[in-house]
Parts: structure tokens; C-alpha cells; sequence
């Protein structure tokens, strides 16, 4: 039975369904590649997902729900609505236009002037209605007066947190005295090659590969991951993908989503969450050799260095083909708890990718499909192995791949945390690292959090969660008492967290000394009270600088 046209909501990944196969039994998950291909082109065959297309019919209805959430002033909501409606749009329609100014209508209730401004000009330039331009107009001047007032939000980053240390010469987003070291405990990590202090933020890298959950594909960018407070642009042929700017959405035309445009709807089909960065690692690729699959065929059926290391490339005039390769020779962990998922949606990715002809006219032979199929494999292996990973309180996911940052493996044992904002992964320390250490961030459970339990998909081989020895007494140390010269310092930090006349800037100084000085007792129970506070305040600031960043560039965009 055909799924509803534009229905999302009937769609029922193939993820699912063979989840609950597997926990029944039905099928074995120890099947070899060939009979998962087997199994999933039938079950794709009985599901029969048809495409959805643009609509200005169902643009109007997801516009009018957009309008009830407004006059109820629920408006992420309707900002949400809004931003479906004009990816169902047709393109040159009034709606499109429409939608454009309905968001705008948003942001003037929110004070956000400049996004305002920016959806005016849109509505503008996409055929509104001259009967409705009017109001539009007033609004547009409002705006402008306002600003002029100085009634707009801060568009200037107070604390702008990027890499405060010197940086390496041939990687000018990474700071210098970073290396890379392999350990059989923990493969690839990042090692530090002299001293550094809380507070040095040590890596600012932008996202090259992310995965959009399907339920934030009108939220966030589908090439950065940003999410521009929701000031998206549509694909012009597909009525899901949205992007921040002009330029993304070439970038991700010309990488991979021409790949994908006229079969999204199956493809999301296979999984609704962001895996599908994992086959666009092929995409990208292939378009790095133009195209050209026997030449990829020949790289890649060779032997892989999985010691190859991505901080040997020059990163000042970064080389995209280079970095495919430095993806491309990463040895994932083994992870058999989940390789029949992996399998499945493998070979769900290659019946759909093979619906579309662009990828039809370049994959034509058996030996060119079985190697498609295994690299989809391959780099779904790799991708949940070196992806990272930013969820929402609802569980949605936003996954990134970068060459660097992948390489921080995770301890429930951090030194680092890791923002992933805009587009770009930042990892500030939250504590002293020493010459000679590995560098280890969090992805979810740290130890001060013990009532959270351990959530890694993987078994994880930090220091806390050693059941030996070594971990025993690592733990022990948790349960110590603080020296009273600690304690009193401890007091004072509290003071301050509560004084209105220290801004969030002092705060952080405060607890970044009160670190620094006290390291010697790390760990200790309240030490990971003063560590959290830390990231608290990290995550809160680079909040406010990202959204002043991004209030500027609306204001430059539009004039």
C-alpha cells in the first residue's frame, strides 16, 4: 500500500520495522549482506513509499495552522509551520511569498528586527500579492525605525569564543601543541604536546558532513546544521531539505543532494533520524573525483591505512578530496551490537539511491553496485563511529563529521567540553591538561551525573567505568573532603554565581581560577559540581554570542 501523498507522518521508517523483527526473532541478525539486500528490496517493494512533491494547496493549510499558533503566541510553532509551508510551496507562488511574510510577522512580535527584514525582502522578491504589500511595507519601515531607535536585540558577540591560544600553523582552527596518538585501548585520540588551562578553547571547526533528524528538516540548515532562528531557505524542488543561506544550498546541491532530491521521500523512509550523513560520505566522494567511478573504485578497493593521520593535511587551503580520503582510511570500532542495523540500513540507502537515475547513470555494473553497497556499509560504520552528536530534549538528533574533532574519543571522565552551533564544533577545557595526556570530551555521561547511568551505545573504557582495580580507586578519590582553604573558596564562588553586578563573563573567570587552583583535588564530588557549572555557563554564552552573530549577518544580508 502506497503511502498518502504529502503525508509525512504515514512515513514508517525501514529502521523500525526490521527493529521489531529482529526483537521478535523473524529475522537473523547474523544474515550475511546479501541476504539483508534480499529481505529489505521485498519489504521496500510492499511498502511502495511514493514520493511527495511541492503543493501550494497543502503550503496554505500548513500556513494556516502556522497563523493559529501565532495569534496563540506559540511562535517557534509557528515559525515551524511557517518554514514547512514555504518548503511546500511552489516555487514563484504566492504562498511561498506569503510564508516569507508571515515570518517576518514573527520576528516583529519577537523584537528580532533584522530576521524581520530579511523575510520582508524575501516576501518581496518572491511575488507577494500588491494587494497585501501595504501592511508589508509598514512593517518593513517599523523595523527600520525601531532600529534606528535602538530597540534591536544585541547583534554584537559580547564574549565571541573562538580559539584563544595560538593555533597550528597548518590547521588555523585547531590550537598548536595538539597531536594525534593511537592507542589499542582507544584507536585514534587527540594527545596534548605541552600545557594547557581551563577556559582554552581548542578547536573551532566547521561541520563538512552533517545529518538533519527528519523532525528538525524545517528547523536547521540541511548542509551546516545551523538553525538561523529558523530563517530558512527551501530547496526549489523537493519539500523537505531548508538551508541558512544561498550558498549552503549549492554547496549541498553540488556535494550530494542532487543525489538525493527526487527520491527524499524514500529515502527517509529508511531512517528518520540524521543517518543519512552516513551514505552522503559516498556522494561526497564522488564528487570529489568528478564523478569518475572507477577512479574511486581504485582508491578505494585499496588496502585501508587506518593509521592515517587528518592532522597531516594542510587545512589553510583545505583540499576536499584529501579530506574524503582522511574519512575514507578511518578504521571504525568494532561494534556488533548494532552491524545488523548498520547492514539494514545499508542496503536500504542502495535500493533507494538506485530509484534515482543520476545515481542509475553512474552505478550501472554488478561490480560497481556491489561496490556502492559495501561502501555504504563502510561508511555507515564509519559514520556512527566518528560522528558527533548534538540531541534535544525530544530526542532529535543533529549528527556532524569533521575531520579533527572526531578524533576526541569520550570519557565519562572529561577534560573538554563540546558545543556544536551554527555549524561549527567547539571544544573548550573545562579542566588542566597535561603534557602527554589524551584529550577525552563527554558524548552524553559524566561521572558528577551519576543518577544519569551510563548512555553510550558502546561499552565505554573511561577510567570511572573501569571495574578494576585502577578504577576502583580513581572512584574512591570522589569521596575525599575538601581542604577548608577549598571550601572557603567554594563559598565565595557561590556568592558570586548570585551577585546581579557580575556578568556571565566574571562568573566564568571566577569559576576558571577556583579550577585552576584547586585542580590538585580533582577528582572530588564537589569539584564536579564547580565542572558543570562551568559548561552551564559555556553553553549559555555561546548561546547568546551565536544569536547576536546571527542577528548581524540577517542585517547584512539584507542590505
Amino acid at each position: 500500500m502506497a503511502h498518502p501523498k504529502n503525508d509525512r507522518s504515514a512515513i514508517w521508517p525501514l529502521a523500525c520495522i526490521y527493529s521489531q523483527r529482529f526483537n521478535a526473532g523473524k529475522v537473523d541478525r547474523e544474515a550475511t549482506l546479501q541476504e539483508f539486500l534480499k529481505s529489505v528490496t521485498e519489504t521496500i517493494r510492499s511498502q511502495n513509499v511514493t514520493e511527495m512533491h511541492k503543493c501550494s494547496a497543502k503550503a496554505a493549510k500548513l500556513r494556516n495552522v502556522g497563523n493559529r499558533h501565532f495569534l496563540d503566541r506559540k511562535f517557534q510553532d509557528a515559525l515551524a509551520c511557517y518554514n514547512e509551508s514555504i518548503c511546500f510551496a511552489d516555487p514563484n507562488s504566492d504562498q511561498l511569498a506569503m510564508g516569507y511574510a508571515n515570518r517576518s510577522a514573527v520576528y516583529y512580535e519577537q523584537d528580532e528586527y533584522e530576521f524581520a527584514l530579511l523575510n520582508i525582502d524575501l516576501a518581496k522578491k518572491n511575488n507577494y500579492p500588491e494587494k497585501l504589500m501595504p501592511k508589508l511595507l509598514a512593517r518593513e519601515l517599523n523595523c527600520k525605525q525601531r532600529i534606528a531607535g535602538g530597540r534591536s536585540k544585541n547583534a554584537t558577540p559580547r564574549t565571541r569564543m573562538s580559539v584563544n591560544v595560538d593555533t597550528n600553523p597548518r590547521i588555523p582552527f585547531l590550537a598548536d601543541g595538539i597531536g594525534m596518538n593511537y592507542e589499542p585501548k582507544f584507536g585514534r585520540g587527540l594527545i596534548a604536546e605541552k600545557d594547557f588551562n581551563p577556559g582554552d578553547i581548542i578547536l573551532e571547526e566547521k561541520s563538512e558532513l552533517c545529518g538533519v533528524d527528519f523532525n528538525l528538516s524545517y528547523r536547521n540548515c540541511n548542509h551546516c546544521s545551523s538553525r538561523f532562528n529558523y530563517s530558512l531557505i527551501p530547496c526549489p524542488t523537493c519539500p523537505f531539505m531548508m538551508y541558512c543561506s544561498q550558498e549552503c544550498l549549492e554547496q549541498n546541491w553540488n556535494l550530494f543532494h542532487r543525489f538525493e532530491c527526487c527520491v527524499v521521500t524514500k529515502l527517509y523512509s529508511v531512517s528518520s533520524l540524521s543517518s543519512m550523513m552516513h551514505p552522503r560520505l559516498f556522494f561526497y566522494g564522488l564528487t570529489q573525483f568528478d564523478e569518475d567511478l572507477r577512479a574511486m573504485m581504485k582508491y578505494c578497493e585499496k588496502e585501508i591505512n587506518g593509521k592515517f593521520n587528518p592532522l597531516d593535511l594542510d587545512y589553510t587551503n583545505p583540499n576536499r578530496l584529501e579530506l574524503f580520503k582522511a574519512y575514507h582510511n578511518t578504521q571504525p570500532a568494532v561494534d556488533p551490537e548494532n552491524d545488523h542495523f548498520f547492514k539494514i540500513l545499508a542496503c536500504g540507502y542502495y535500493v533507494m539511491y538506485l530509484k534515482n537515475p543520476a545515481v542509475n547513470s553512474i552505478i550501472r555494473t554488478e561490480p560497481q553496485r556491489r561496490f556502492f553497497l559495501r561502501s555504504l556499509l563502510q561508511y555507515i560504520r564509519i559514520g556512527f563511529s566518528m560522528a558527533s552528536y548534538s540531541i534535544d530534549a525530544r530526542g532529535r538528533a543533529i549528527g556532524t563529521l569533521t575531520p579533527i574533532d572526531s578524533l576526541i574519543n569520550h570519557s565519562c571522565d572529561p577534560h573538554a567540553a563540546t558545543f556544536i552551533c551554527s555549524g561549527t564544533i567547539k571544544v573548550v577545557l573545562l579542566r588542566p591538561v597535561r603534557r602527554g595526556e589524551q584529550i577525552f570530551t563527554s558524548y552524553g555521561p559524566v561521572w558528577w551525573e551519576e543518577e544519569s547511568g551510563n548512555k553510550t551505545p558502546f561499552t565505554c573504557r573511561c577510567v570511572y567505568c573501569d571495574r578494576g582495580p585502577a578504577g576502583r580507586r580513581w572512584r574512591a578519590l570522589i569521596d575525599r573532603d575538601f581542604p577548608l582553604g577549598a571550601v572557603d573558596d567554594l563559598q565565595k564562588l557561590h556568592d558570586i554565581a548570585l551577585r546581579m553586578d557580575f556578568n556571565n563573563a566574571a562568573k566564568l573567570n571566577a569559576l576558571k581560577q577556583f579550577i585552576k587552583k584547586h585542580a590538585r583535588h580533582y577528582p572530588e564530588r564537589n569539584f564536579g559540581t564547580v565542572l558543570d557549572s562551568y559548561r552551564m555557563l559555556l553553553v549559555a554564552m555561546n548561546r547568546t554570542d551565536v544569536e547576536a552573530l546571527e542577528r548581524a549577518r540577517a542585517w547584512a544580508e539584507d542590505n
